[in-house]
């Protein structure tokens, strides 16, 4: 299907442009970095790299969106992973069809998920929670409010890792230490705590139905890092990256803007993540027959592949070229040489056949010449970074 050009070129970024995306992220992490409430927010997160050959046993819970899994996973000292039990998976109590759901019942059910693992006594507990909320440098992490239409009473404001704790105990089964992350933070654990040795720099990439990154930044005086209770020489910070306002919008990004919750906020995110892609392809091709935008990017996909459609192309490659830019923005920050491991996970970036070459092959474009990567993928990696953040706290006590 054949589109015109000027709308084609709407949609088309050329180098330089991707290069000053770059740099405008840079300078907006550093800001986040320097100071809390901008635009990239570059939350602390209280964790440190995982140590070299860490091994063990823990319980992992990943809760978020619609589904709760768990499972038991051994680490073992040369970065490969066993799971032992599980994963099991479950419904999450939402209250979104019928009365709000008490938080007794929410951890309840996590809770009784986890132990049809029959898991042994004490074992560290690793928790994703991917819910907006602030970490403690206990490693815990207070709920701050809700999203994905979720209707939960009594636990905004609390913190999640204990109630989780205090609903395993009521059912007879003392955890350990209980350690909280998010997705993007797990992600960025597991590509860490398997390549520990082979690599300078991590980075944590989601690029599913929304988008974010987290990575290991140096604790230096010029950082909010600094001022922290913490004695680490780095520390996973959780960017919120989505929420980046990218230079070279167009005025179909500014459509959708205007009609979505939060106008103004998560641009980034509404111009690359797999969610929002159809939603542009619709209103920039309005005639669009049998296309329905909730049927998700997948779909441009299939246009693109089987039907030549050139803009489901200039809308997939600009999602593409757009994650290139904002890896090279985060990599900029972290250092000027150095080998450099990137941990994706998510639909947007693994179900595009040609999206995984892009990135590879666009940035080395935008980043120092003394700098190399790898993209990787684990499998699990929600539960695999949750269990190297557990044990890894579990044996540092006090930061």
């Amino acid at each position: 299907m054949a589109h015109t050009p000027d709308l084609l070129a709407s949609f088309q970024l050329t180098l330089p442009q991707l290069q000053e995306i770059a740099t405008t992220l840079q300078e907006r992490i550093h800001l986040g970095l320097r100071q809390d409430g901008q635009e990239v927010r570059a939350i602390p997160t209280y964790l440190a790299p995982p140590p070299q050959g860490i091994c063990g046993r823990v319980l992992v819970i990943d809760t978020g969106g619609t589904n709760i899994r768990a499972a038991i996973i051994e680490l073992r000292a040369d970065g490969s992973h066993n799971l032992v039990a599980g994963p099991l998976q479950a419904q999450v109590p939402t209250g979104r069809q019928s009365e709000p759901v008490s938080a007794q019942d929410f951890f309840r059910a996590q809770a009784e998920l986890a132990l049809q693992l029959n898991p042994e006594a004490d074992l560290p507990l690793g928790y994703c929670f991917s819910y907006p909320a602030a970490s403690t440098p206990q490693a815990d992490a207070r709920l701050l409010h809700w999203t994905k239409d979720m209707h939960v009473q009594g636990v905004e404001g609390e913190l999640v890792g204990q109630m989780l704790k205090e609903a395993l105990a009521q059912l007879g089964y003392q955890a350990g230490k209980a350690t909280v992350l998010n997705d993007t933070v797990a992600t960025l654990l597991a590509g860490a705590g398997a390549n520990s040795r082979q690599y300078d720099h991590f980075i944590g990439l989601i690029a599913g139905t929304g988008t974010n990154m987290a990575g290991f930044v140096p604790v230096r005086p010029d950082n909010k890092l600094s001022s922290l209770p913490w004695k680490q020489p780095s520390m996973a910070v959780n960017l919120e990256s989505g929420n980046f306002t990218p230079p070279y919008l167009n005025r179909y990004d500014d459509l959708l803007d205007s009609r979505l919750d939060l106008p103004g906020h998560q641009r980034f995110e509404k111009a690359l993540a797999g969610y929002y892609l159809p939603f542009l392809y619709a209103l920039a091709d309005p005639l669009a027959q049998d296309f329905d935008p909730y049927q998700g990017s997948k779909q441009l996909v299939e246009l693109r592949d089987r039907q030549h459609d050139d803009l489901a192309a200039a809308i997939l490659t600009r999602s593409g070229q757009l994650i290139a830019a904002g890896l090279a923005g985060f990599i900029k920050v972290l250092g000027q040489e150095g080998r450099v491991c990137i941990t994706a996970e998510g639909s947007r970036y693994w179900n595009d056949p040609a999206l995984p070459p892009l990135v590879a092959n666009l940035l080395p474009q935008l980043i120092s010449p003394q700098q190399t990567f790898s993209i990787i993928r684990i499998e699990d990696a929600n539960l695999v970074g949750s269990a190297y953040a557990a044990l890894a706290q579990a044996s540092r006590p006090e930061n």
